[in-house]
């Protein structure tokens, strides 16, 4: 017959088992049933623990039960497993204490033992602050102890007038890259027009009193050569200004991309040129034909230096007014406003620095001025414009050296007339016809290279241009769901519209 839970005695510590007739001292909590014929746990002593570990049964060992007895002295108590504790019944929990938990407390799901190479909870990583407040970062930013000086490329995308707009603009910057290029340009054509008219004076082919106003001035091969060269020498003057003043290298001064676009220069030259010639043609026939044209002994140097020289004229004074001039007076308004502005004040100047005193001459260089500002912002570099000027100074001078050029800087009032609404037009349809090739070539006009790279799996927020492989892990403009901005960016919110 089956014996009820509490009828069967134990065989060992914590066991079970079906006792015979009782006899001899019964253990605590133990006394004689009823009948007499088995052992009963006694009610009034402490029930055993449900986690208190059971030893074999009489039918797993095949012995004989026996009474429960009191451990006899050559008795050993059972062996404890590992990570047991030597004192009280052993217990499944809690484990053995991991590293950095005292003992008898019950680990936490976090305390768990660190990974190879990782540190202990708790402990301040090299990247983080021991403690923060306030909201947590969005994932797109760098950690404070990361950022370095504000880049000084765009971090969102700018046109070409207003690419020094970037978070290390200051107000100061644009003064002193007008202030150091007009200076620099002044001392380059100081040291290579000085020698040019000493040895005219030298050799008698000017005077002193040449060089007293543009009434008096004679135009020589040497002196020439030597302006070309000096308004060649502001390209380098406006790309290392740039960069001593706002931090771009110089090669971001031809373009939005970084890079001088040949591929794109020489299309535009191609489909300009054309444009020219026709207005090389008109102005031979209304002047009444090649007559006067003769060779003279400086027709040669004088080939030479307008094929070599004055293509690089044309770019240093694109460099100069377009890139360096218009950038610096751009960098302080709005895209809109900066870009009138810009124009009108570098139109102004190019007018200026021509020394015309005829008005159609004078409206002559607004016009062009403008229209290179156009050029400019509409195809995000200076190739386009440089193209235009190369292609309208060298095909002017097609028969200066077959000429006398001594008064060619003579701008006086009457020099001009309405035929130059001709050359009106051709600026225009060259204007028409490079902004028809730019939008079919998909050429690119804005740029953001310090925007952030986003790693992989990041969501790019509305608002943030990501162009690609970034110059500088900078975030972009962010819009008004992640409106976090780093320190440097306080004023650089109303810069976009």
């Amino acid at each position: 017959m089956t014996q009820s839970p509490q009828s069967v005695p134990p065989a060992g510590q914590g066991s079970s088992g079906i006792p015979p007739v009782p006899s001899g001292r019964p253990e605590p909590g133990w006394q004689p049933a009823a009948h007499g014929q088995s052992w009963q746990r006694d009610p009034a002593s402490p029930q055993e623990q449900p986690w208190q570990q059971a030893g074999p049964s009489a039918q797993e060992t095949g012995r004989t039960p026996s009474a429960p007895t009191l451990h006899e002295p050559d008795q050993q108590p059972p062996a404890q497993a590992p990570g047991q504790q030597q004192f009280g019944a052993p217990q499944p929990w809690p484990p053995a204490p991991v590293p950095g938990q005292q003992f008898g407390t019950a680990p936490q799901p976090w305390q768990q033992a660190p990974a190879p190479g990782q540190q202990q909870f708790g402990a301040t990583q090299p990247w983080q602050p021991a403690q923060q407040f306030g909201p947590a970062p969005h994932p797109w930013l760098p950690q404070p102890q990361q950022l370095g000086p504000p880049p000084a490329l765009p971090v969102e995308p700018r046109q070409y007038h207003e690419f020094l707009r970037t978070p290390r603009l200051r107000w100061w910057r644009p003064v002193l890259a007008l202030l150091m290029g007009a200076a620099l340009f002044f001392i380059a054509s100081t040291l290579l027009t000085l020698p040019a008219m000493f040895y005219d004076i030298s050799t008698g082919r000017t005077t002193m009193d040449n060089y007293t106003s543009l009434d008096a001035f004679v135009m020589t091969p040497a002196f020439f050569l030597a302006n070309n060269v000096a308004l060649a020498a502001c390209v380098p003057i406006a790309g290392l200004t740039q960069w001593a003043c706002f931090g771009q290298r110089p090669r971001w001064m031809s373009a939005v991309t970084g890079v001088f676009r040949w591929r794109w220069f020489g299309e535009c030259v191609v489909w300009i040129l054309p444009l020219f010639g026709i207005s090389l043609v008109m102005d031979v026939v209304l002047s009444g034909g090649l007559g006067g044209l003769r060779v003279t002994p400086d027709t040669g140097f004088m080939l030479a230096a307008i094929l070599l020289t004055t293509p690089l004229q044309s770019a240093g004074e694109e460099y100069l007014l377009r890139g360096l001039g218009q950038r610096s007076i751009a960098a302080w308004l709005p895209t809109t406003a900066g870009l009138v502005l810009s124009t009108l004040v570098t139109a102004v100047i190019f007018m200026l620095l021509h020394g015309a005193g005829d008005p159609w001459l004078n409206a002559f260089y607004l016009f062009f001025a403008v229209i290179s500002s156009l050029l400019a912002w509409r195809t995000g570099g200076l190739e386009a414009s440089v193209a235009m000027h190369a292609v309208n100074n060298v095909v002017s001078m097609t028969f200066l050296p077959f000429t006398d050029f001594s008064d060619m800087f003579n701008r006086s009032e009457g020099t001009g007339s309405p035929v130059l609404l001709v050359q009106f037009a051709i600026l225009a349809g060259s204007l028409a016809l490079v902004l028809w090739r730019a939008k079919l070539r998909g050429i690119v006009r804005a740029a953001a290279p310090a925007a952030v790279a986003l790693p992989a799996g990041v969501a790019v927020p509305a608002g943030m241009a990501v162009p690609g492989p970034a110059a500088a892990a900078w975030p972009a403009q962010p819009d008004q769901a992640h409106p976090a901005r780093p320190p440097w960016r306080q004023d650089d919110g109303h810069q976009t519209h």
